[in-house]
């Protein structure tokens, strides 16, 4: 299975995609309704947690993101982001894509600092949250970390409406969305900290 990038310099490009026990890609049409309204990443950092196939940073490296991380720690998934950043790199420079083997807690709690200071380097600085649907715990303790510090970025979470945490669920921990992508039961959201 491959999925293509939809936009910008490297569209149409083929991207590797992991098993489907391991991994599941965003939908074509709820990326292009997140990316519709994204199309110019000039001069942005986008970090994609649970980066999967890495579609959404290697759309948002595409669409001219200045720096793209992608961070996973499953050794197969590890194996396709290093095929396509190798792939990729025939039609786009990737000297500031990095692939990160580390859980997405772990990054945050290593890198936060160096997010937080995003803004003089950046224009506009996305995270992108897409754990396994049913693992709402892991959506909570990303955005607890976020939201204690001084992240002053987007921050964008996937999930689905059936498996997943819901508006809710984040209620109740003074988390809310601000701007919400709907395809069938999935969802991409902008979470206001």
């Amino acid at each position: 299975m491959a999925i293509n990038i939809l936009g910008g310099h490297a569209r149409g490009h083929a991207l590797f995609v992991p098993p489907e026990s391991i991994t599941r890609p965003t939908s074509v049409m709820l990326r292009r309704k997140f990316f519709d309204a994204h199309q110019d990443l000039t001069n942005c950092l986008f970090v994609d947690l649970f980066a999967g196939s890495g579609a959404m940073g290697f759309e948002a490296l595409s669409r001219g993101a200045k720096k793209v991380v992608l961070v996973d720690d499953h050794p197969k998934v590890l194996n396709v982001l290093k095929k396509n950043k190798a792939q990729i790199s025939k039609k786009l420079d990737t000297a500031d894509l990095s692939i990160i083997k580390q859980k997405a807690q772990a990054y945050l709690k290593t890198s936060l600092s160096y997010l937080e200071s995003t803004s003089d380097e950046f224009d506009e600085s996305y995270i992108f949250i897409d754990p396994p649907y049913e693992l709402k715990d892991v959506y909570l303790e990303c955005l607890k970390m976020l939201k204690e510090s001084s992240f002053s970025g987007e921050i964008w979470i996937e999930s689905d409406r059936q498996k997943g945490i819901l508006e809710a669920d984040l209620k109740k921990h003074s988390l809310t969305f601000s701007k919400v992508y709907k395809q069938g039961t999935s969802y991409i959201a902008k979470i206001a900290l």
